[in-house]
């Protein structure tokens, strides 16, 4: 009579916890596996919640108001400035760039600095720390005439200069008041050059603004109670539609770091689960080599008549124990995870961790284990629920004759699957970026699947070589029973990110490195004056080792209209909405850049003084479905210009040279206040002395020198590769443990096959010979596949997603291939000396 579910569950249990007793250990590679992927998942959600809510509670500190508005070269009129001091206390800020200069001692030095000119109020939110200290209110107060000047650790360490030295900023000499250690409102992303702050008193000393000067004026409002900083955004908005500011809320603040910070945990989260997906294989093969092992105790059960759902509800019961200890263990480690390195992170992020356990990465941690255990464990467990006792005695449970599943399991295996998917898909804040990984991934590992039965199937087609060491080895690769799969696939997934990443970060260099020697120009010029730039070109071209220089005027401008639509409502690419945000750079010329070959219309003649036209990068036409006809309105200081769209320029972005959106006809912009910027290529060895040159004979021209901002660029991706490296190695040490698992399983086997072996004659070098030939091919085989797949997947993302030139190192399949081989071997070695220890006679007496 069948047992009512109830029943059979209750002694399901019973039965479970009692197996349990003594069978913890045959679960380690299962418990290591589903440990490191939980801890992995817990671990980066939880840095990434605690981050993301630190920016949070931070967000005004770091907008430095309730409410910000930018302008570009114009500060706000009079009754607008008046209008919004209604909603609260007002804080002007402004940020503009320029070059210092040591004032004494005999040394010649400079540098570029990004100024940040403050008033009374600053900062409204959060605290300044200086060293010294000094009250606010004394800190901007001129001594011996000379006004003061705030620099930060880096410039001062660039400089050697500290506290009571002097500076030279524009037309000033300035003293340093003090240094700044930090400063609240500090998320403005990349930065060219370090930080100085000075007062508007300060700045009008220096003579650094100038007409065409770009300056960008920051309005910050602390908002009185009874205002939200939505309700003030809508109202601003609503009376003044046509205002050029960019206005933004108190919930925005840090927008670039936590845009960076959810991009890099959720890239991380799906290596995570990479490393969870190989953990999977792992936890399969152990349930399989534990039924495996069990085949007398469940024959035993089904002669004294079990039904076959209580020995499935048993073993699955068992599973599930064993994978809440270690899902329960990850999550501990998850947790604690940011209180571990927040240390190490506050050196790198401007906000404090909270060290708060957030429950919602700790709950996906549980749903994505839970899921892949069930996933990968069902299979092996229905090969045991419904084969007969009959065969159990013949031990023929995991490798001979396999066991037809339901198909109700296998839609219950799908299902879960589709759960899981569903369930990353949907938790995903970049879903593309999502869809992508987990296509490579589903790709990779069905591509590893069919590597594996080809390896199988070439090695029956050659398995009567002559040599018997050759024919052992090829023999273990496809017969019942064998690792291959298992191999193949739990550590090919590990090398294939491995090798993408490393592909993709040496084109990353390479690009860099062959752009700053080839194309990129030695120094960028910024903010030279209209009347300077004929006697600035004349100096800089006459010095030694000066060439390929150009300029162009500049100024800013911000997109209001596409085709007669406001930005606001315009249909646009993703990769294209930067073009319509805030304030773009402009310029105007009659001759066409030589490096922008035109890709439709006409250039205009060199003395047109028609209407207004414009020419468009192609990506602007591409991301926008724009062509030749079209309109586009740019507010210009306060005046909005219509032009038409007369022609398409193909524009290189990665050339590092003066590259624009925009391009005017060389009449309509010519009456505005407009700077010019330059480039100058100069032999690498005259570089210092150009640069010494130009800081004394231009004092107020801001020099960029070209090899600051690549070595810049290239800490920030030594940052993010260490970081997503970590997460590799973790991959591939679960690889490992799969393998090591693997292995295990089949050692029993090997015992017995090399006895057999011995008992025929062969010695210990032939048996070992044999097995290292087989761990051999398997590795060579799997770096192969590895590094075949990772290529291809870098080779998607440099020439796709990154648009650069791709090229193949030569390092990489070499290391790819090694690991491979040396991760195999080394987990082959222990089952194959273990192997060769036993006596045949000990072993066969057991027979």
């Amino acid at each position: 009579m069948t047992q009512p579910i109830r029943t059979q569950f209750i002694l399901a249990l019973r039965l479970a916890r009692r197996e349990l007793r003594v069978g913890v250990r045959k679960f380690r590679i299962f418990l290591a596996c589903l440990f490191l992927g939980t801890a992995i998942i817990a671990g980066v959600g939880s840095v990434t919640a605690n981050i993301s809510e630190g920016l949070r509670e931070e967000s005004r500190v770091f907008l430095g108001g309730d409410v910000e508005l930018r302008q570009v070269q114009e500060e706000l009129p009079l009754e607008v400035y008046e209008d919004l001091s209604t909603y609260g206390t007002i804080s002007r800020i402004a940020t503009l760039r320029a070059m210092v200069h040591l004032a004494e001692n005999g040394r010649e030095d400079s540098s570029l600095v990004e100024l940040k000119v403050v008033d009374e109020l600053y900062p409204l939110f959060g605290h300044l720390k200086l060293r010294p200290h000094i009250a606010r209110q004394d800190l901007f107060r001129a001594q011996k005439g000379r006004p003061a000047l705030v620099i930060s650790e880096a410039l001062a360490n660039r400089l050697s200069v500290a506290p009571g030295d002097h500076l030279k900023l524009g037309d000033s000499i300035f003293y340093i008041a003090a240094i700044s250690l930090h400063e609240p409102d500090n998320d403005r992303g990349f930065r060219l050059a370090p930080g100085a702050m000075l007062s508007f008193e300060g700045l009008e000393q220096s003579g650094l603004v100038q007409p065409g000067s770009l300056i960008r004026y920051y309005y910050r409002l602390r908002l009185e109670d009874g205002f939200s900083p939505e309700k003030v955004k809508k109202e601003l908005n609503e009376k003044y539609p046509d205002a050029t500011w960019r206005l933004r809320i108190s919930n925005e603040g840090g927008a670039g770091i936590r845009q960076f910070v959810t991009r890099l945990g959720q890239f991380m989260t799906l290596v995570g689960l990479t490393a969870l997906l190989v953990g999977g294989v792992g936890v399969s093969n152990a349930v399989a080599a534990y039924l495996g092992q069990k085949t007398d105790t469940i024959a035993t059960f089904k002669i004294l008549g079990a039904p076959s759902r209580l020995i499935f509800m048993t073993y699955l019961t068992q599973v599930l124990i064993m994978a809440g200890r270690a899902i329960l263990a990850g999550l501990v480690a998850g947790a604690i995870t940011p209180l571990l390195i927040s240390d190490l992170l506050g050196q790198h992020i401007p906000v404090p961790l909270k060290n708060t356990v957030y429950v919602k990465p700790l709950l996906l941690a549980v749903f994505y284990s839970l899921l892949i255990t069930l996933i990968f464990t069902l299979w092996p467990l229905s090969q045991a629920r419904d084969v007969p006792a009959a065969r159990l005695f013949r031990q023929l449970v995991n490798h001979q004759e396999p066991v037809r599943t339901p198909k109700r399991l296998m839609g219950l295996i799908g299902g879960l699957a589709g759960l899981l998917l569903a369930g990353i898909l949907y938790t995903a804040d970049y879903r593309m970026l999502t869809i992508w990984f987990i296509a490579g991934a589903v790709g990779a590992f069905m591509l590893l699947f069919a590597a594996g039965g080809l390896a199988r199937a070439v090695a029956r087609r050659l398995h009567r070589v002559r040599r018997p060491a050759w024919r052992i080895a090829l023999a273990n690769i496809h017969r019942p029973g064998n690792a291959t799969m298992s191999i193949i696939l739990s550590l090919g997934l590990g090398l294939t990110l491995f090798s993408a990443i490393a592909l993709v970060r040496y084109n990353i260099t390479r690009e860099i490195d062959d752009r700053a020697l080839k194309d990129a120009p030695s120094f960028f010029f910024i903010d030279i004056q209209k009347p300077d730039e004929e006697r600035f070109q004349r100096f800089l071209t006459g010095l030694e080792g000066v060439r390929l220089y150009r300029s162009v005027p500049n100024l800013r401008g911000r997109i209001t209209h596409v085709k007669g639509i406001p930005v606001g409502e315009v249909d646009v690419h993703p990769d294209g909405r930067w073009m319509l945000r805030g304030d773009r750079g402009l310029t105007f010329t009659a001759k066409r850049p030589e490096d922008n070959d035109l890709v439709a219309g006409q250039w205009w003649g060199a003395d047109y003084q028609g209407p207004p036209q414009l020419s468009i990068s192609h990506d602007m036409a591409d991301y926008m479905k724009l062509g030749l006809g079209d309109e586009v309105t740019v507010n210009v200081l306060g005046r909005s210009i219509t032009a038409e769209i007369v022609s398409i320029r193909k524009v290189d972005w990665g050339s590092f040279g003066i590259n624009y959106v925009l391009m005017f006809d060389p009449a309509t912009l010519k009456a505005a206040p407009y700077t010019y910027v330059a480039t100058a290529r100069v032999t690498p060895n005259q570089e210092e002395a150009v640069f010494r040159a130009i800081a004394r004979a231009f004092p107020q021209v801001s020099v960029v020198r070209m090899t600051e901002v690549l070595n810049n660029v290239q800490d920030l991706l030594r940052k993010i590769g260490s970081a997503i490296d970590v997460m590799a190695a973790i991959t591939i040490l679960t690889g490992v443990l799969v393998l090591a698992g693997a292995v295990a399983a089949g050692h029993k086997g090997r015992i017995y096959d090399a006895a057999v072996l011995k008992v025929v004659g062969a010695t210990r070098r032939d048996i070992l010979k044999a097995y290292l030939l087989e761990f051999l091919f398997l590795g060579s085989v799997t770096g192969l596949i590895a590094l075949g797949l990772g290529a291809l997947a870098a080779y998607g993302i440099v020439t796709g997603l990154m648009q650069m030139s791709w090229q193949f190192s030569l390092t990489v399949p070499v290391l790819t291939i090694t690991l491979g081989i040396l991760f195999t071997l080394l987990a082959g070695m222990t089952s194959i000396w273990l192997a060769l220890a036993i006596r045949p006679a000990r072993l066969l007496r057991n027979v």
